[in-house]
């Protein structure tokens, strides 16, 4: 007798078990598969944060390298000029950030750095850079030599700057005093020290003899006949501010970071953001007060507004510090310090931000150790004071 029972097929019992062996593969497949994909988001976000930082840094990098190229060591007697305008508030809600309190007196030569302590969006400092090259055209970054001619012909201007385009510069007088020491006078015509780039020259820009030769710095691009400048040198304001169009990616507590370019003639600033989901900005500067080659001084910004002349014989390095979100929320990560210290941890906590649990949850909510917080140092040793 032939038995059928091999071909009867499965049993509901064994199909159900089946099923489910499948659905617990499947759901175990999905959740690794979640985990790849959340995974990638937070590092594809970190690697955008990296990027934009690396980006962003490098611009404050190099116009910390940058400041003061070009700016004068004396005025003209009776000279002045005018920098921000008072009603300029480039981080709201913080008086004491506003970019009026960082112009130089109007009759002194100008700093190239200039340092609000703590005065700035979660207490972080406003740091004001001032140099020819820090403007927003390429022709800021031009130079050349005005050497002497017998005519109200230009001379030669190798090696940047071109005669006939009218753009806007200043001249120096440089050299060197009885005492050897140099000079960078700003030369100007009575009151205006505005030099157009033009065929004809205003004799009273140019070199009085043979042996004379002026520097000549671009400053700003020709708008009409009529735009002068209202100060010898370009401006920059970081600063870290809250805006309302923020990446919903950034913590609460968080802003961004921005490079001001405070206009010439008046005209509204110029602001490029720098580095969004930033917390906090501390800027120290490193000082030889006995200029014997060894850095003794760490002063608080608060404390001293230094001069020119001061920046250019005692100041050795200028260090910033910017603590910023690195990619975004993390609820499988939990941040390893328990405080962060924006700031050299060699020296003492005036000169810098340690940000505690209790402060780190009251800025940046309960979960604050849900994301990754980096600390951006920049070191520069200034060479063109």
């Amino acid at each position: 007798m032939i038995s059928f029972r091999g071909a009867r097929g499965y049993s509901l019992v064994e199909l159900i078990v089946v099923m489910l062996v499948f659905a617990v593969v499947m759901s175990l497949i999905s959740i690794s598969f979640n985990n790849i994909v959340r995974s990638a988001g937070q590092l594809g976000k970190r690697v955008e944060t990296d990027i934009g930082g690396l980006i962003g840094l490098e611009l404050m990098r190099g116009d910390l390298e940058l400041a003061g190229f070009g700016l004068p060591y004396t005025l003209p007697s009776g000279m002045n000029y005018t920098e921000a305008p008072d009603d300029l508030q480039l981080v709201p809600g913080y008086p004491e950030a506003k970019a009026y309190n960082y112009n130089d007196s109007p009759s002194a030569a100008p700093t190239a750095y200039r340092i609000g302590s703590n005065v700035g969006f979660n207490g972080s400092d406003y740091l004001v850079l001032k140099g020819t090259p820090l403007g927003a055209s390429t022709v800021c970054r031009s130079w050349c030599y005005l050497n002497y001619s017998a005519t109200t012909r230009a001379s030669r201007v190798d090696p940047e700057l071109k005669i006939g385009e009218k753009d806007r510069a200043i001249v120096l007088r440089t050299g060197a005093d009885r005492d050897g020491k140099p000079v960078r006078k700003l030369v100007a015509s009575g009151n205006n020290f505005t030099f157009f780039l033009d065929r004809e020259l205003d004799k009273n820009f140019a070199p009085a003899d043979r042996t004379g030769s002026y520097l000549v710095y671009g400053v700003a691009r020709k708008d009409d006949a009529d735009a002068w400048l209202n100060f010898p040198f370009n401006r920059s304001d970081y600063h870290i501010t809250r805006k309302t169009d923020i990446s919903t990616t950034c913590n609460a507590g968080t802003g961004t970071l921005y490079k001001t370019v405070i206009a010439q003639s008046g005209k509204t600033p110029v602001k490029y953001p720098i580095l969004d989901c930033a917390a906090d900005m501390q800027v120290v500067l490193y000082m030889d007060t006995d200029q014997d080659g060894d850095i003794d001084y760490h002063p608080d910004p608060a404390d001293h507004v230094f001069t020119a002349k001061e920046l250019r014989e005692e100041l050795k390095e200028i260090r910033v510090y910017i603590l910023a979100q690195e990619g975004k929320k993390d609820p499988t990560y939990q941040y390893p310090d328990p405080a962060i210290r924006v700031g050299d941890k060699e020296l003492e906590d005036r000169l810098g931000h340690v940000w505690t649990s209790t402060m780190m949850s009251a800025t940046f909510g309960a979960d604050w150790r849900n994301y990754r917080w980096k600390l951006y140092t920049i070191v520069v040793q200034p060479k063109n004071l």
